[in-house]
């Protein structure tokens, strides 16, 4: 099948798109390098030398083996599966807990944003949404502290955001992969989820948007299966740039 026969096939089966909604880490902002780093750092003096040293050598990654797991997921939800697999694979103390290891992953990755990029092609498609009106919106499971220190030099980004949803907002009962964020975000822009398209980077992420009734964009992590996307998302992407507004009625 041609890209044209893409596009006309999406036209067939999509009705037109009256919002977007965009996650932040990992589709918006390349912030998910810096987490990980954030994370194997919260450990401190609990981490075994050599696995600091093994991890220091694969760039400050996460094995993928877990990264996977927690891709969108709200701290509350991620940070007892990473000290569950910590202790399990690297022998870390059983003594350290979620608050602590939450509090200190947020403490460095506050302190890592200034090194944050944007995720390729984020600038040209926000250009290209609000030049046809169309409403935007974020639906991030980040905190509204973090969020704020995400978007000290994307302001570019964020500032033509009709709505910004966090994970911490009183109003998001269920983190992703339950559909509260996107329904939430949908509610604000005064749109029906059916009538918004969605852009995420996770399986939870992805889940949550069809959850919600939303049709979804995936936009992978290199390391990631597109056939694991296939019963989640309406089209998958390498990046921002492949997306063609024609296709979804823009």
């Amino acid at each position: 099948m041609t890209d044209d026969d893409d596009v006309m096939e999406l036209r067939k089966t999509h009705k037109a798109v009256k919002a977007v909604l965009f996650d932040l880490d990992g589709t918006l902002l390349d912030t998910e390098s810096l987490s990980d780093k954030a994370t194997i750092e919260a450990f401190g003096n609990s981490l075994p030398h050599l696995i600091r040293e093994e991890r220091r050598q694969d760039g400050d990654r996460l094995p993928w083996e877990i990264k996977k797991e927690i891709l969108g997921k709200q701290g509350e939800d991620w940070v007892p599966m990473v000290i569950s697999y910590a202790q399990k694979t690297w022998g870390v103390n059983s003594n350290i807990r979620a608050n602590q290891l939450w509090n200190n992953w947020e403490m460095n990755l506050n302190s890592f944003c200034k090194d944050v990029k944007e995720c390729e092609g984020a600038t040209k498609l926000i250009k290209i949404l609000v030049e046809k009106g169309i409403p935007i919106a974020i639906a991030t499971s980040s905190r509204t502290i973090s969020v704020q220190k995400k978007r000290l030099r994307h302001e570019h980004i964020f500032q033509p955001m009709t709505t910004i949803v966090t994970g911490d907002d009183p109003l998001v009962k269920k983190g992703k992969p339950a559909p509260d964020i996107y329904l939430e975000a949908a509610r604000r822009l005064g749109i029906k989820p059916e009538d918004c398209l969605v852009f995420e980077d996770s399986i939870s992420g992805c889940q949550s948007g069809k959850a919600a009734g939303c049709a979804v964009i995936a936009v992978l992590d290199s390391r990631m299966e597109k056939s694991i996307f296939d019963e989640i998302s309406d089209q998958v992407l390498d990046n921002l740039n492949e997306f063609d507004p024609a296709a979804w009625g823009l």
